[in-house]
């Protein structure tokens, strides 16, 4: 039997693993670099297999506990493949409020000694970190009972809710623990139109209808979380089948990518599955859960709606889900996590019988009905069904015993409603991957620039010790500083900045995005019947719309997908010619003991966030700025082709005929939009150049601001160097510097280990 040892800190992202006391080959599939746990750990047992060629281990896992119960669910599964895995949880060493721990820290930071530490740009990114916003992404396909449901997580009445679809714009709920709801209303074009104080029913209810409105950004309190905990945004999206806004339709396709790393909460209706809009968004669910892991599956909460609905004896509990089970699985979806549910039930329990006692009134009589369904028949106790790891499956199970000791019905048939389990699995994945993200990033914000500043300090300490090399020290200062200041120099490095060129790479990709379409407008087409009535033709061409209005919400995605990635590999290259350049400054660093070091100095200097450079590099006309959308003046890239709906070139085609081609017909509608997809390829193609250009001469000026930092530093190290005075009294001050420096940068470390 094989002894692993795994310890995995989901705040540095760093994994450590020895097999049998052993560190595991440098060639060894478990050298799981930089990767969060769940991306890997489903691999875990086969590679274990593969490199130890046993099926008995013991895996004693140091880590917290939402990490060790993964591991736990990834054994289980093994089980099943004949190997045999022990496993013992070293529990984490568990430091509450972490994000508060470092803020605290960071306050200390900008009353400290370092001016470069208190800068404007590491402030705004350190409350950027700190403030960042987690979405919860809510998607369903008509009559699934979306705006209820989100209803019934707000715990009142305020997302309007009929039985058409009704959702015609994309409302932003975030979480900020008020007693009342605000909101900020903005057009298609992201200008303010409207503010309401104190939001209700009716005045969304009016706001949803108008056609002018495209986005809604509410604050409020949704109950299941807190403020300080987490900046919970609840978005609800428009259906697949109900958007009036192009951009809309693309935002949903957005959201389900891989590369989206937000929680999605599908809804779904347990009495009418098997829906085309919802096949073809589940289409792209199914790709991206296949990316990333079990992060990627985590992320999607499917929630099995109107489960409460079926007639006793008509169908069971776990029959319906076992329905939609293989009608996921039918869509390229394995393992998903289904979490039944009656949205209507909670939210009644949370609103109406929240309120009044009265059987008279019929509508608490009928909530105390369901009430009493749910407490009564022991199947519909949905808690149970949910995929919820051990501790969340304890916390449900203490809630629920305590509203049975306190004889509360109305709180047990909450619980048994599966709204509780929902919220809880959300609850979980801002613990698991928000809260731990979210605290590396804050940490990430000025680790760096501590180090820079300790490389910065040593060497001034250094310098002021070694006087009698000081002569040899100030010539290779001198040195850099000509090499820094020379025109040959920096045309050099300019050079290889204009040769970053991407453009075959950019052609090569767009053309093979434009071809995935054509291939499914191709398929499509071939399933065109040969002769059909007039009647018949318009029915077609109302298919073929949806079609072509989801083929170009994809292509947008993906172009946009192309332009991003473009943008942030310029950035890296042209970031890692400047560190070339630093290093270039000086062949040999050393003097005697002394080191000088241009890039050590000025690693902490270089953007981190590189979100402030490339602002504006492609999404939509609209921006966030801090709580605000507002107009993005840079041009649109992407031509949308809706025009053919109003223009109907295609309907004189079949206008006075008794009887159409549906090959033909289908070719005269297609046309203009294989003519417009080419049009949008190359118009990405260009943008992208265009994004890239613009990045250079962002970061032109950047590197000037270096330059100049650069020298007021190498300027420092020579008074150090040359004034015997001044030497003792920079050799204390940078003995004290290192002293702050060391005790802030051990009390991050420490609050960052487990």
């Amino acid at each position: 039997m094989k002894k692993v040892y795994i310890s995995y800190n989901p705040y540095r992202v760093s994994t450590e693993i020895r097999i049998d006391e052993k560190e595991v080959r440098k060639n060894s599939r478990l050298n799981v670099s930089e990767r969060r746990l769940q991306e890997w750990i489903e691999d875990l047992p086969d590679i274990l297999y593969e490199e130890c060629n046993t099926k008995q281990f013991e895996i004693s896992f140091h880590g917290t506990l939402l990490d060790y119960e993964d591991l736990l669910s990834v054994t289980r599964e093994a089980a099943g493949k004949g190997l045999e895995i022990k496993t013992e949880h070293i529990p984490a060493k568990e430091i509450k409020d972490k994000e508060q721990a470092i803020a605290g820290i960071f306050e200390e930071i900008k009353k400290g000694p370092f001016r470069e530490l208190r800068q404007p740009d590491v402030i705004r990114a350190f409350e950027m970190a700190k403030s960042s916003d987690f979405e919860v992404n809510v998607v369903a396909t008509m009559s699934a009972g979306k705006s209820t449901l989100i209803n019934s997580l707000l715990g009142q009445r305020l997302m309007p809710a009929r039985q058409e679809a009704c959702t015609a714009t994309i409302t932003e709920i975030r979480d900020n623990d008020s007693d009342t709801f605000s909101a900020r209303v903005y057009d298609k074009e992201g200008e303010l139109i409207e503010v309401q104080e104190d939001l209700t029913y009716s005045i969304m209810d009016r706001l949803n209808s108008d056609p002018a409105v495209s986005r809604i950004h509410i604050e409020g309190n949704i109950p299941f979380v807190t403020a300080e905990d987490v900046s919970l945004v609840l978005v609800d999206t428009p259906g697949p089948n109900n958007s009036r806004d192009p951009e809309h339709r693309a935002a949903t396709y957005r959201m389900l990518s891989e590369s989206s790393k937000t929680v999605v909460l599908y809804i779904m209706n347990a009495t009418q599955l098997a829906v085309d809009d919802d096949s073809n968004l589940l289409g792209h669910v199914a790709e991206s859960m296949k990316v990333g892991g079990k992060q990627s599956r985590d992320r999607f909460i499917f929630v099995v709606n109107k489960l409460d609905d079926f007639k006793k004896g008509e169908d069971s509990i776990d029959a319906a889900l076992k329905k939609v089970r293989d009608y996921l699985a039918d869509n390229g979806i394995e393992n998903p996590n289904i979490y039944p549910a009656s949205a209507l039930t909670a939210l009644n329990i949370r609103t109406i019988l929240a309120e009044s006692d009265d059987d008279d009134d019929d509508d608490v009589y009928e909530a105390k009905g369901k009430v009493r369904k749910f407490n009564r028949n022991e199947e519909m106790f949905f808690e149970n069904y949910a995929p919820l790891p051990a501790s969340a499956k304890g916390i449900i199970a203490n809630r629920l015993a305590k509203a049975i000791e306190d004889n509360d019905p109305k709180e047990q048939a909450l619980i048994h409603s599966g709204i509780v389990p929902v919220e809880e699995a959300i609850r979980m994945y801002v613990q698991k991957y928000a809260k731990t993200a979210k605290i590396k990033n804050i940490a990430d914000t000025f680790l760096k620039k501590l180090e820079s500043a300790r490389s910065f300090e040593m060497s001034k300490k250094e310098i002021s010790e070694k006087q009698k090399e000081n002569d040899e020290i100030i010539a290779r200062i001198d040195s850099i500083e000509a090499k820094l200041k020379s025109g040959k120099e920096a045309a050099k490095f300019k050079e290889k900045v204009n040769s970053l060129n991407y453009d075959k790479e950019i052609t090569g990709l767009s053309n093979k995005i434009i071809k995935k379409a054509q291939e499914k407008i191709t398929g499509h087409l071939k399933n065109s019947s040969k002769k059909m009535s007039r009647t018949e033709a318009e029915n077609i061409c109302s298919q073929f719309a949806r079609f072509a209005e989801t083929i170009q919400a994809e292509v947008q995605v993906e172009l946009e997908k192309l332009i991003e990635n473009n943008v942030q590999k310029s950035v890296t290259d042209i970031l890692d010619q400047y560190r070339e350049k630093l290093s270039d400054l000086t062949e040999d660093i050393h003097v005697g003991d002394v080191v000088l070091d241009p890039f050590a100095i000025m690693k902490g200097e270089l953007p981190s966030d590189t979100k402030t450079i490339i602002s504006g590099a492609a999404k939509t006309e609209r921006v966030k700025t801090g709580e605000e959308w507002v107009r993005n003046e840079k041009k649109k890239w992407y031509k949308p082709w809706t025009w053919f709906q109003e223009s109907g070139h295609y309907k004189e085609f079949y206008e006075n005929r008794e009887y159409i081609d549906g090959a033909d017909l289908a070719h005269r509608f297609f046309a203009p939009i294989e003519e417009r997809l080419f049009e949008n390829c190359s118009e990405a193609q260009k943008y992208a150049k265009e994004e890239t250009k613009r990045i250079k001469a962002e970061f032109e000026k950047k590197f000037d601001e270096l330059d100049l930092i650069l020298a007021s530093k190498l300027d420092e190290l020579k008074v150090c160097a040359g004034d015997r005075e001044k030497a003792q009294e920079k050799l204390e001050e940078a003995k004290k510097r290192l002293e702050w420096l060391r005790d802030i940068q051990d009390r991050v470390n420490a609050i960052l280990e487990i």
